[in-house]
């Protein structure tokens, strides 16, 4: 089962898979729509825009603007209708084309005056009534204003819808059917609808409109919204072409005074079933989006466009040049009057600015253009990117990882640059968020894979290997090579003499308590000294030494556990003896040799174990010490690595090995606390040595001496070998 679980939570945890959701995320945000993630999009939009203007001022607008020094030459605003006259006239005489006008006229300027006048008047002597003509004629300003605007013949004036009733309540709105027959003639006539249907507008119809006197309306040469819809961070990006209002359509104020700059025909709407898709103006094209919208393309920062005092053209002093044939805009932009606005050029931009933008926009068809195919092309993008990076970042580390993902996002930027050049709006913010999120992601999940690895390794070897080991492999799990990995190790094999006749004789649970105790004994003893367990078998354990990390002393180890365990055990011996249970004895056996070392099983059960001959080999030697009577053997591979390091070492055979061809030196590592002292080893190496030099009488007198005086097991067993038929080592 934790098998089945690690590898589930391994799947989990594929880079792959987090990368393919964290695409088909936001693959879904973006077409939904995300507020956050939208208004960041504009905010690159901004950026892109300011760094591609040009900031060349606009050839065919400019602006009269009532700034200050207008406001200091003339008087507080509003003005006299009679003075804005004046300025109509004054432009007129400049050889002004088209005259906008960024100011309102909705109420009669001397209303209540006039109305006083017509009392006295009628209250008054007969004689008095050529002073009150003459009043009425000084007070009748919105006349006056209206013959210098049929004078210009070519003044737009503007209308502005609201939407709201609260607008509605508050303003004075021209809402009536009288009204609105005074202005439906200006709407749009011509409409072409693609299939014949009814075009579908998202946005709310106008609850309402106000517009200038009907005098000054119909002296204009034309009318049309100047109703600007920011975005939802208060900055203007768009112009409405066209304003729907009930079953009509009316231009922007903008858009008609570049028909009448032009001197062409109407403008044409052109429309789907799922609304607006763009105005035809004689020889432009205007493209829009299904509500009729479309972005401005801003010039440079304020006061780009043309812009000159109302005050100069009122005394005279302006220079004809600056206005002669252009559209001129009306407008305030003194401070605290004006029509300020928030643009992506900053929080004080004045609107009859942003106006003047729109119509040079229009002249040059510098409107830029998201259209609504662009989705199609931008979703298979995002797909794209997205399964890119998820097939090849697995394959990477965190830098090149890190170098993909940069190079993949200045590439896009570097053709969304592009693509602005060329007036197309394409999408930065979620295809930029795709690749750091798969970058992120990628990073994370790789992290957090690391660390259900190590969790996982710490698990898996904390019964196996002492803790220290464990941290050791946690910190670097490069030190751990996985699969089949060919080392030259140590094995040891311990083994409980007479274990099976024991158990016969004892209870089940007497047996597993006596078990238990000894092999936590002993598996302490190889915890102590770096070990791997490799496993129990049975009553027997099998421990490796330079695995899973490498130690160049993995013999030693080896063999001071092995004298570790010894002393443990005689420990555990008194113990038994004094609470008389059964006493155990042990034989261990160590070699040293090239082993495969790894996880070896099957795809859902496996063990970190070693193979190999020199495993089988140390096995066998572990038996052999029933035949010599001894307690820990070492091969004569295993002897060269730890001969400096233990003066308790002698060779006792050369011995036959079942399997093995070639005979093996066997060496025994005697344990402290067998003998008082080990000055004897000198004769047995003597009688060792005269014994496999055929010289076996003079040999047997010192081994006799050994096996009566210190009771050498291995001296006794030379004496018998000698005296009885050769006994055969290779059964073992």
């Amino acid at each position: 089962m934790p098998q089945l679980n690690a590898s589930v939570i391994r799947r989990l945890l594929s880079v792959r898979t987090i990368g393919l959701l964290v695409t088909a995320l936001v693959t879904a945000a973006y077409l939904v729509g995300v507020p956050l993630l939208d208004l960041l999009e504009l905010k690159t939009y901004d950026m892109r825009l300011v760094a591609s203007s040009t900031g060349q001022a606009p050839k065919q607008v400019a602006i009269v603007a009532v700034d200050e020094k207008s406001l200091a030459a003339v008087g507080r605003w509003p003005w006299s209708r009679r003075t804005v006259a004046q300025l109509v006239d004054r432009l007129t005489q400049l050889g002004v084309r088209v005259v906008a006008l960024d100011v309102f006229f909705s109420e009669p300027e001397n209303e209540e005056l006039l109305g006083q006048i017509g009392k006295l008047e009628r209250a008054g002597a007969p004689g008095e009534a050529r002073s009150y003509a003459r009043l009425r004629e000084a007070l009748a300003t919105d006349a006056v204003l209206a013959q210098s605007i049929r004078r210009n013949g070519s003044v737009v004036l503007p209308i502005v819808f609201l939407w709201s009733e609260e607008e509605t309540r508050h303003v004075r709105v021209s809402d009536a059917e009288q009204a609105l027959q005074g202005i439906a003639s200006r709407s749009i006539g011509d409409v072409r609808v693609i299939g014949g249907e009814k075009p579908l507008l998202h946005t709310p119809e106008p609850k309402g409109f106000v517009s200038n006197l009907e005098m000054l309306q119909s002296a204009a040469r034309a009318i049309g919204h100047i109703n600007m819809f920011p975005d939802a961070d208060g900055s203007l990006r768009r112009v409405k072409l066209a304003i729907r209002y009930r079953e009509r359509f009316f231009p922007a104020a903008d858009l008609e005074a570049v028909r009448l700059f032009l001197d062409g025909p109407a403008a044409v709407l052109h429309a789907a079933a799922y609304g607006i898709t763009g105005v035809e103006l004689g020889r432009f094209e205007i493209p829009a989006d299904e509500d009729g919208i479309a972005l401005v393309r801003y010039y440079g920062p304020e006061q780009t466009v043309q812009t000159v005092s109302a005050a100069d053209v009122l005394s005279g002093s302006v220079d004809p040049q600056l206005l002669k044939g252009r559209i001129v805009l009306v407008g305030a932009t003194a401070k605290g009057i004006g029509d300020i606005r928030v643009t992506p050029y900053g929080p004080v931009f004045p609107g009859v600015e942003i106006r003047a933008s729109i119509i040079q926009n229009i002249l040059d068809q510098e409107f830029l253009r998201r259209p609504e195919w662009l989705q199609l092309v931008e979703v298979p993008v995002l797909l794209g990117i997205g399964l890119l990076l998820a097939l090849l970042l697995p394959r990477m580390g965190v830098r090149y990882g890190s170098l993909l993902c940069a190079g993949v996002l200045a590439a896009y930027i570097v053709v969304s640059v592009v693509f602005f050049g060329q007036k197309i709006w394409i999408s930065v913010v979620y295809p930029s968020l795709l690749v750091v999120l798969l970058f992120m992601s990628t990073t994370l999940v790789q992290y957090f894979k690391s660390e259900f690895e190590k969790h996982h390794i710490k698990s898996a070897f904390q019964h196996y290997v002492p803790a220290k080991v464990v941290d050791d492999i946690v910190r670097d799990v490069g030190k751990l090579r996985l699969g089949g990995d060919k080392r030259e190790l140590t094995v040891l094999f311990s083994d409980i003499r007479g274990f099976t006749s024991m158990a016969e004789t004892m209870r089940p649970e007497d047996l597993v308590q006596l078990l238990n105790a000894y092999l936590t004994h002993m598996t302490d003893q190889v915890f102590r000294h770096d070990g791997l367990l490799d496993k129990y078998i049975g009553d027997a354990i099998m421990a490796v030494y330079g695995a899973p990390i490498y130690r160049p002393d993995h013999a030693e180890l080896a063999c001071r556990t092995a004298l570790e365990m010894m002393a443990a055990l005689r420990q555990l011996q008194a113990e038994w003896r004094r609470s008389n249970q059964p006493v155990l004895d042990i034989g261990i056996g160590i070699n040293t040799g090239p082993m495969i070392v790894g996880n070896m099983g099957s795809q859902t059960r496996f063990d970190y174990t070693v193979i190999g001959d020199a495993v089988n080999l140390g096995s066998r030697i572990e038996s052999m010490n029933k035949i010599y009577g001894t307690h820990i053997l070492l091969s004569e591979y295993t002897y060269p690595h730890v001969r400096g390091a233990f003066s308790n070492l002698r060779e006792i055979d050369i011995a036959h090995i079942r399997g093995r061809g070639a005979q093996v030196r066997l060496y025994e590592l005697i344990p402290e606390g067998v003998y008082p002292d080990l000055g004897w080893l000198k004769d047995f190496a003597q009688a060792y040595a005269l014994y496999h030099s055929d010289r076996q009488a003079e040999a047997a007198a010192i081994f006799r001496e050994l096996a009566d005086g210190v009771q050498d097991p291995v001296s006794r067993y030379y004496l018998e070998r000698d005296a009885t038929p050769r006994r055969r080592t290779d059964d073992y």
